[in-house]
């Protein structure tokens, strides 16, 4: 029998046991206190989506050395997937104080005010972002757009969009954006087209919760939830980002 390589969001956010397993390599960081095994343990632990024990890991590390910037982003990353957005807050002021610009912290502390839902804040961090290649200012553009709908404010980015741009790999969000600035036509009729459902399940995810947001808006209750239900479909790509909000949306309620 396979051993389960990566631990559960039940694992992680409820009470559920987490049985992915240690590898050999962790084994052996886990026999060492030094400053960079304490690391390195923590980043395998991360991979394997075992964040709380990662973010125990990283704050070991933290009592060895306390003026590494990428140990705070990491450990910002950590309690982002746990929804622990005071502790996050913390790490990403931290590495700031150790050395890291504010552009380098402004996309996650944006994720982490968009999963509380403090939209104009949330909204302003990702501004903070630009200017950046094509494929992270689709992504700025989605999440900024998703903070001005919800939070009810205008959504300026959207406007400056062209659609022209080079996105790379980021087609998803893409997809999302046009749909948004109304390039792209969504309907009941077209809901199973392959252009809303990705190709993968991460852009699934990317795509499906875009439309619960921009749907619920819409006053499209049903539709907005369905979308919402597909994009937790994926639960394999869970520590995504796209995935956090809507697992944050589907157990909190949204707020205009």
């Amino acid at each position: 029998m396979d051993s389960i390589k990566y631990a559960s969001i039940e694992s992680q956010l409820g009470n559920e046991a987490c049985l992915a397993e240690d590898t050999e390599e962790m084994f052996w960081l886990r026999e060492s206190d030094d400053y960079q095994s304490c690391v390195a343990l923590g980043n395998a632990l991360a991979g394997q989506y075992r964040f709380k024990e990662a973010a125990e890991s990283y704050r070991k590390a933290e009592l060895i050395k306390s003026d590494d910037a990428m140990l705070y982003i990491r450990m910002g990353g950590a309690y982002l997937s746990l929804y622990r957005y005071e502790e996050a807050e913390e790490a990403y002021k931290k590495a700031v104080a150790a050395g890291a610009s504010r552009k380098a912290v402004a996309y996650p502390r944006g994720i982490s005010f968009y999963l509380k839902k403090d939209y104009a804040a949330a909204a302003e961090e990702f501004k903070n972002c630009l200017p950046a290649g094509g494929e992270m200012t689709i992504a700025i553009i989605y999440w900024h757009t998703l903070c001005a709908i919800s939070g009810d404010f205008e959504a300026a980015l959207l406007k400056e969009y062209d659609p022209s741009m080079d996105v790379g790999h980021h087609k998803a969000y893409k997809t999302a954006v046009d749909v948004f600035a109304g390039l792209l036509t969504w309907s009941k009729e077209k809901v199973n087209e392959d252009v809303f459902n990705g190709t993968n399940p991460l852009d699934s995810s990317i795509i499906q919760y875009g439309l619960s947001v921009y749907l619920r808006d819409k006053g499209l209750t049903s539709e907005a939830e369905s979308c919402l239900d597909e994009a937790l479909k994926n639960e394999i790509v869970w520590p995504s980002v796209a995935y956090l909000a809507a697992w944050a949306d589907k157990h909190t309620t949204p707020e205009k």
